[in-house]
């Protein structure tokens, strides 16, 4: 798997550009992580089905902020090869943007 190294506002750039619908993502920041499929991404938004035994459901997360606590997410297009992708200076704050 390829490894990127990246800043949050590098990493809102690759969510607005590179992920798109059926897209999975898991999503790593604190001492949570989220697998799941991407169901809608608009600029500002990101909407997943969170793959819980817990808690299943869609989710939606302001991409700004879910960027700025990220440390790592793994990105598995739907066409593709996964892309690992380890995110520099994040801020390691439990919070997360939840809408």
């Amino acid at each position: 798997m390829k490894t990127l190294r990246m800043s949050p506002e590098e990493l809102l750039e690759y969510f607005r550009k590179e992920v798109e619908e059926g897209d999975r993502l898991e999503l790593n920041y604190a001492f949570v992580h989220i697998p799941g499929e991407v169901v809608k991404i608009t600029r500002y938004r990101l909407h997943l089905y969170v793959e819980s035994e817990v808690a299943p459901g869609i989710r939606r997360y302001d991409l700004e902020e879910i960027c700025s606590m990220m440390l790592e997410v793994i990105h598995e297009p739907k066409e593709g090869k996964p892309v690992k992708i380890v995110v520099e200076g994040a801020d390691e704050s439990p919070g997360i943007g939840i809408l």
